[in-house]
């Protein structure tokens, strides 16, 4: 049996006829009757019935038909899925993450410098709530995630991803900021603290039910006034035509976020935030995502390189500290046991260690 006889019986039944399916085959009748026979020979069946008018089909001739167009819709469908493979492997990037300007930064250059020359690519920005962020890398619709880990969340996310066999590798840690429209009644303040946010609305990403474990804003008490949204554009609005507010590193860039939001430092905002990125456990680095880590990286130099902002520091550059003083490696959540999956001290000049935050705790 082969695909070809299995066309020929598909198009007799659209034709019904066989000299019209050989015409439209472009072969010959007796050519097409042979290949018919054959197959009816060797399934032991008679797959329709031949007369003046036409092919009739027989109730065995109609239940082949039914397999044979399933078949060779799979066939088709194997043959486009690796037809496209190699353009699949041109340049595919898939990242998913909770709401942060610097990776809109790298992203932007990562089109501008990286893919400005590529003949084709795929790239996917999937920004939405932190579960959603770790299961887009847990079912691999996603190569890696960004969110962040505070103190109060690192017990909890730590054991998420250590259970779902995902690491944690640290870009930066920031002290905790509020965003507020440059008018807004405390804009003038050096410093402000909870109480004095208490009056106004605060703005928060909506996480779908999700416990505060997932929040993308600090925790702070007595928040009488909440507004919830899903996406950036409506959050920077509010902020920016409100007294609304919202929390998170203070991380400003011009050329993301226009001008009319200011960020002040949150009195006694110790629960301090590590932004990084997740992937899973052993999972393969193509060159691409790799220039994309950097991108972050240098996105994340800028921030806090901008305006004299002192709100947080980037992971130390420079030999590996336990090269040194005979100390051991202690990896990113979710590597117990195994090697780094990055080299440290990094193989390229100028990269910073991924692992300056820990320990974890007890």
């Amino acid at each position: 049996m082969t695909l070809q006889q299995l066309r020929y019986v598909v198009e007799v039944f659209h034709c019904s006829s066989i000299t019209a399916a050989a015409q439209k085959l472009f072969i010959s009748q007796p050519s097409l009757s042979k290949a018919v026979r054959e197959l009816e020979e060797e399934l032991g069946i008679t797959i329709f019935e031949r007369s003046r008018t036409g092919a009739s089909f027989t109730a065995e001739g109609i239940e082949l038909l039914t397999y044979a167009q399933s078949i060779l819709e799979q066939a088709a469908s194997m043959t486009a899925h690796f037809a496209k493979k190699e353009a699949d492997e041109a340049l595919r990037l898939s990242i998913s993450s909770q709401h942060y300007i610097f990776l809109i930064d790298a992203m932007i250059d990562f089109l501008n410098q990286q893919l400005a020359q590529a003949p084709r690519y795929t790239v996917n920005i999937r920004e939405g709530k932190t579960s959603q962020v770790i299961s887009d890398v847990l079912e691999q619709r996603s190569q890696l995630g960004v969110l962040y880990v505070s103190n109060s969340t690192r017990h909890f996310m730590r054991q998420l991803l250590l259970k779902h066999g995902l690491e944690f590798h640290p870009l930066g840690e920031f002290s905790s900021h509020v965003y507020l429209r440059a008018s807004h009644p405390l804009a003038a303040e050096q410093m402000l603290s909870a109480a004095q946010l208490t009056p106004y609305p605060c703005v928060c990403y909506d996480q779908g039910g999700d416990s505060l474990n997932f929040s993308e804003e600090v925790d702070l008490p007595d928040m009488a006034k909440s507004i919830y949204v899903t996406d950036r554009s409506t959050m920077l609005s509010i902020i920016r035509n409100t007294d609304a507010y919202t929390t998170g590193s203070g991380c400003l860039l011009p050329h993301i976020i226009s001008p009319g939001i200011v960020t002040i430092p949150l009195r006694g905002g110790d629960d301090r935030m590590q932004v990084g990125w997740i992937r899973q456990k052993g999972a393969a680095s193509p060159p691409e995502l790799e220039q994309f880590i950097r991108l972050m990286e240098g996105s994340l130099e800028k921030v806090l390189h901008q305006n004299g902002f002192t709100g947080g520091r980037r992971l130390p550059a420079g030999p590996d500290p336990a090269a040194e003083t005979g100390r051991q490696f202690r990896p990113p959540f979710g590597g117990e046991g195994n090697p780094p999956t990055r080299p440290w001290p990094p193989a390229r000049p100028g990269a910073h260690c991924p692992a300056a935050f820990w320990p974890p705790p007890p």
